[in-house]
């Protein structure tokens, strides 16, 4: 379609257009806003005391004031009206509502959405751009991305070619419903380039301003459709007289249940949030008989979020015919069992509330928890299953439970002749558009109610942040804390505009993993990591240099978002530096050396290694790894003498280093995407010595080494491969050696140090250390239990004997250790 068919279109709309520039439909809000609250005070006087006032010599200006602003706010009403009628014209929902099909059906011409018709209202033929830019949408779509007025004026000064009409066409379009500013914004950011560029160096890209634009536009049709009260939806909210005299009444149910009809709670949801899961449960609620649904998702994971939208629905009258009409009582299956204490009470009270929910012939029954509930009946010693199989196929009777997966698998799965009773309905938690759409409304509510302002930029980061640092969490759910945690934050800063980086911020706060734009002082260190981590390891340049590179490229968030931050696997002989790497890493990253995780994969070697490490579903036992990542998700995972471990045990970290999750007994997920790994192994360590005494570079026999370790079936090749480095550590020797000897002397000097002593680190102290407690085969080792024996030792009984006082610096010379 051409410019010039496109202006055709949009005559249509020239006078709410003209309207919209002379007093804006937010104007004409702002004005009736301050009109009906005088009016009112206006009109009680005037209708309580008209004939005593009128004798007043004040009254007739009042009453002309009455009269006037009265006046003032039916023509904006009407003005309203008037504008409507434009706005709506081709609103898809209205011709849907008719139920004449889609638009191109109703009207034989491809239609126009009133605001992308605004868009190219304001835009003259030779500058398309502009108009997207200042028109009223085109500024609210730039201010969501976080873009100011500033930086949309200087780009606009310096470009230097501009999109015309001539240039500027939508052939590439195909919508079933016409132009809509989506549409607009996408051919914008394809045919002008500099508009393009313009935002990609503002960090946008073309998935955030269609998200921005879509949500523009979901907002925007929200609000006007809720102005509509003679549509169909709005109409619907009026009750009918005499609705429920047809049905019979349920009034044990009433004592352990809520009517969500009646009270519906949740709040307002997005159109499209869960919007399949609910048509799901709509459309099995519909059938004639073993209408059943069972919502399986976590906790927190939206599935009551179902039920509210559910019973909103049939409150609005808008819910498929079949269940229009019906009673959604959600039970307090606590409650129920508190006040049956034995098997007896329970089952009579039981069987009288699914008589009189069946009787009664509109009772929706929905159980928030039916695998609790089972299991809380078992207690009783009653077979809850067995006392609702006939009601569960009954046509009167329509049920809705909630399970979580492992309450699914653990006892409704087994159990054929209750599962066969329901139509599973699985909730997919980590619905990027679903929790999006979520966070919409919330935002929406937010801004509102605190005047505050969100960027979609913040909104995708809180998404996607719930999702990756949160994992254990139920998306949605946390996703919703996330925001309103952020709110005071927000407040307390005194901030009005939240955008991505004090997203970051609060995730950073909270889970300690440096998120968002790297501070000066922190790319400094990273870009000297390399000497920061060398001031703890000796010797080992070529392994800092590999593993700093990792570091870097996850802190840049450049790495692989679906795998761990970084994965190594250290290969060399004990003593040389491996877990000290280790624990210099945690400290560079995490800035706690502490932030370590540490397993010895020698425990992991026997036939109930995996039950162990992942837990088991038959034994009921809670799994070592499982338990020390959900409660440590942040930090450096140490597997130490990893080549040890059972061969199951090795096949886990295949999925571990590749997917970053495992699954654990109760088939539950356990995310390790926020952890570095790093697996330590001696295997190849003489190999690694031959290869030292031969002289050369050791990193040049990698190969070699690698091949030896797959030759003898000590770790399979697809397992090094899935490590994002194989980092070889070469034995420490000469120089190295005294070096790592004063690093270890400093450690026990600033220990000294807090009790007030200092140490004197001296060529001969460091010589008789070299010389009595280095085995080349052990390492560095072999130091620090002769800095324990010898120096430790011998202070602390000069200490004892009163030879040595606070305020005074021990110098030892190698007669002394002797």
């Amino acid at each position: 379609m051409t410019y010039l068919e496109i202006k055709k279109l949009i005559r249509a709309y020239y006078p709410a257009l003209l309207l919209e520039d002379l007093i804006s439909h937010k104007t004409r809000e702002r004005l009736l806003d301050i009109l009906a609250p005088i009016l009112f005070l206006l009109l009680l006087p005037l209708a309580a005391h008209i004939t005593q006032l009128a004798i007043l010599p004040f009254f007739p200006t009042f009453a002309g004031t009455f009269c006037l602003l009265t006046a003032v706010t039916i023509i904006l009403f009407m003005l309203d009206a008037f504008h409507s009628s434009f706005y709506f014209k081709t609103l898809d929902a209205i011709i849907l509502e008719q139920g004449i099909g889609s638009p191109r059906e109703a009207g034989g011409k491809e239609p126009i959405s009133f605001e992308a018709a605004q868009v190219l209202y304001h835009a003259p033929e030779s500058d398309i751009t502009l108009g997207f830019v200042v028109s009223p949408p085109g500024r609210k779509i730039l201010a969501r991305l976080g873009i100011d007025e500033k930086a949309t004026k200087e780009f606009l000064k310096n470009r230097k070619i501009k999109l015309s009409a001539g240039m500027f066409n939508l052939q590439s379009l195909d919508s079933e419903y016409g132009i809509t500013l989506a549409d607009l914004a996408e051919v914008l950011l394809k045919q002008d380039k500099e508009f393009a560029d313009f935002l990609f160096a503002k960090g946008i890209q073309e998935k955030d301003l269609l998200g921005a634009a879509l949500w523009l536009v979901r907002e925007a049709r929200a609000a006007r459709r809720r102005e509509r009260w003679w549509s169909r939806d709005a109409l619907g909210r009026v009750p009918g007289i005499g609705k429920d005299l047809a049905y019979g009444g349920a009034y044990t149910l009433e004592k352990y249940a809520r009517d969500l009809i009646g009270t519906p709670a949740g709040g307002e949801f997005s159109k499209t949030y869960l919007h399949q899961e609910i048509e799901a449960v709509e459309i099995i609620l519909s059938r004639a008989k073993e209408a059943n649904a069972l919502i399986v998702g976590e906790a927190g994971g939206g599935a009551m979020d179902i039920v509210y939208r559910l019973a909103k629905a049939i409150n609005l009258g808008t819910a498929l015919p079949t269940i229009d009409g019906k009673r959604m009582m959600l039970l307090d299956q606590n409650h129920l069992i508190a006040a049956t204490a034995d098997k007896a009470t329970f089952e009579t009270e039981m069987i009288k509330m699914l008589n009189e929910a069946a009787k009664a012939g509109n009772i929706i029954l929905v159980i928030g928890d039916l695998p609790g509930f089972i299991e809380s009946a078992v207690f009783l010693g009653s077979d809850l299953p067995g006392l609702m199989d006939a009601y569960l196929a009954s046509p009167d009777l329509q049920v809705i439970a909630v399970a979580s997966p492992g309450g699914f698998h653990k006892v409704i799965e087994p159990n054929n002749s209750l599962s066969r009773r329901f139509e599973k309905v699985l909730i997919k938690t980590g619905d990027r558009e679903n929790i999006i759409g979520l966070l919409e409304d919330e935002a929406a509510k937010a801004e509102s109610k605190f005047h505050l302002f969100f960027t979609y930029p913040a909104i995708e980061a809180i998404a996607d942040g719930a999702a990756r640092y949160f994992p254990d969490e139920a998306t949605p759910d946390k996703a919703a804390d996330l925001l309103a945690e952020i709110v005071p934050e927000a407040k307390i800063k005194n901030l009005q505009l939240i955008d991505k980086n004090e997203v970051l911020a609060l995730i950073q706060a909270k889970t300690g993993i440096p998120t968002g734009e790297a501070t000066p002082a922190e790319r400094k260190k990273l870009v000297n990591l390399e000497a920061i981590l060398q001031k703890r390891v000796v010797g080992q340049m070529e392994a800092l240099k590999a593993v700093a590179a990792t570091v870097r490229r996850a802190r840049s968030g450049i790495q692989n978002a679906n795998r761990p931050l970084g994965s190594f696997l250290f290969l060399g002989p004990t003593g040389v530096g491996k877990t000290e790497t280790a624990k210099a890493l945690a400290e560079a990253f995490f800035d706690d050396e502490k932030k370590i995780l540490r397993l010895d994969m020698s425990e992991y070697k026997d036939l109930d290694a995996m039950d162990k490490l992942i837990g088991s579903f038959e034994r009921g036992r809670t799994g070592v790894l499982s338990s020390l990542v959900r409660e440590n998700p942040y930090g450096v995972l140490l597997l130490d003498e990893f080549e040890k471990a059972d061969r199951e045990v090795l096949d886990l970290f295949l999925q571990v280093l590749d997917e970053g999750f495992f699954s654990d007994m109760a088939g539950k997920r356990v995310n390790l995407r926020n952890l570095l790994i790093i697996a330590t192994s001696n295997a190849g360590a003489d190999l690694i010595w031959q290869f030292v005494k031969q002289g050369g570079n050791l990193q040049n026999h990698k190969e070699e080494i690698v091949n030896y370790l797959v030759e003898r079936v000590i770790l399979k090749p697809e397992l090094l491969n899935r490590f994002d480095g194989v980092i070889l550590f070469q034995p420490i020797v000469g120089d190295d050696l005294r070096q790592v000897a004063r690093l270890m002397l400093e450690k026990l000097r600033l220990r000294l140090r807090e009790q007030s002593l200092d140490l004197t680190i001296n060529d001969a102290l460091v010589d008789y250390l070299i010389h009595f407690g280095t085995d080349p085969k052990f390492g560095a080792r072999p130091l620090n239990r002769a800095i324990q024996d010898k120096v430790e030792a011998l202070i602390a009984e000069k200490l004892l004997k009163g030879e040595i006082r606070p305020g005074q610096t021990v110098s030892l010379t190698e007669g002394d250790l002797v």
